[in-house]
C-alpha cells in the first residue's frame, strides 16, 4: 500500500510539468489541454490500480491468517515493495508515452486523448 501511496506524490510531480507546459505551449489549464490532461489522468489511474491491487492483496492475506490458512500462497508485494514498484515503473513508462506521442506529434490544444481511442461516436449524440 506504500507504493501506492507513494504513486499518487508521484502523480502530483509529474502532473505539475504537464500544467506548466499547458500553460506555456497554448495558453490554457491542464483541464482545457485534452492530450495532456488525458495523460496526466492516466497517472491517476496508475495510482488507483496500484493502490487497490494492494489493498486486495493484503486484505486476502490478512483473511488467510485469520483463518489460520498456512501462508503458502502469500503474494510477493505482502513481503517486498519490488513488485509494485516495477507495476508502477512500467505503467508510468506507457503513460509517459501517451503524452509524448502527440507532443511529437504536434499536437493542439485539442487533440483526443490516445487520438480518440474507446471515444463514444459523435452520431449516438445526434439522434
Amino acid at each position: 500500500m506504500v507504493v501506492g501511496f507513494a504513486t499518487c506524490l508521484l502523480f502530483v510531480f509529474l502532473t505539475i510539468p504537464a500544467a506548466i507546459g499547458a500553460n506555456v505551449w497554448y495558453d490554457v489549464s491542464l483541464a482545457d489541454c485534452d492530450w495532456l490532461h488525458g495523460s496526466a489522468e492516466s497517472l491517476l489511474t496508475i495510482t488507483n490500480l496500484v493502490t487497490v491491487v494492494a489493498f486486495r492483496q493484503a486484505l486476502r492475506y490478512k483473511e488467510q491468517e485469520e483463518k489460520g490458512i498456512p501462508d503458502l500462497n502469500v503474494p510477493e508485494s505482502v513481503v517486498s515493495y519490488e513488485p509494485m514498484v516495477k507495476l508502477v515503473c512500467g505503467l508510468t513508462v506507457l503513460a509517459f508515452f501517451t503524452a509524448l506521442y502527440p507532443g511529437a506529434n504536434h499536437a493542439q490544444v485539442h487533440t483526443p486523448y490516445l487520438e480518440g481511442f474507446m471515444d463514444i461516436p459523435s452520431s449516438r449524440y445526434l439522434g
